[in-house]
């Protein structure tokens, strides 16, 4: 089987978000989005390097965002509004050339 869109929004799912998710080499679109989600965003996310969408918004993370998000070239948008995250942008974003849609508010 070959994972290319994990789709879990407004699930009501709780605990952290797996590290393992970045084993999923086809990947392109993640979206954990509207649930009850809680931690940190795992630095291993970086590692999904075929990701193009993340959504991780409206959940309960906490902590700053992970610098090997730097990795995710091919991102497309990152959406992590919603949550309680704090700091500042990591400087690695600058390798994310395809971004075009950022939403990092009501943090």
């Amino acid at each position: 089987v070959v994972v290319v869109d994990l789709l879990l929004s407004n699930n009501m799912l709780s605990g952290s978000i797996s590290r393992s998710l970045s084993r999923l080499t086809n990947l392109t679109t993640l979206d954990l989005s509207g649930n009850l989600l809680s931690g940190s965003i795992p630095s291993e996310l970086g590692d999904a390097v075929t990701l193009q969408g993340l959504y991780l918004g409206h959940n309960q993370l906490s902590g700053t965002i992970p610098g090997s998000f730097g990795k995710l070239t091919g991102l497309v948008k990152l959406n992590l509004t919603g949550n309680m995250l704090f700091g500042s942008i990591p400087i690695s974003f600058g390798n994310m050339k395809e971004l075009t849609h950022l939403d990092l508010s009501y943090n």
